[in-house]
């Protein structure tokens, strides 16, 4: 069952946003490259909504962000 308090989905929330923050772009530039509305990057970073996995693999795409090593910190910070 999916929890929008689980450690995992904070760390993966944690870890999108701090990458955005990293490459100094605003949830409406992020939501522009996406092609959302910056409405959809705050409503994943707050945990209002859920990322299906096609999302992420997006939102990776655009932050630049290796799929692998995602999984794999978002897997490491919630052990």
């Amino acid at each position: 069952m999916r929890d929008r308090d689980s450690l995992e989905e904070k760390n993966l929330r944690k870890i999108l946003k701090e990458k955005r923050l990293e490459l100094k772009l605003t949830q409406r530039e992020l939501g522009k490259l996406l092609n959302t509305p910056h409405t959809f990057v705050n409503k994943y970073e707050v945990g209002e909504r859920y990322l299906t996995f096609t999302e992420v693999i997006n939102i990776c795409k655009s932050l630049q962000i290796d799929v692998h090593s995602l999984l794999d910190d978002v897997v490491r910070s919630s052990s």
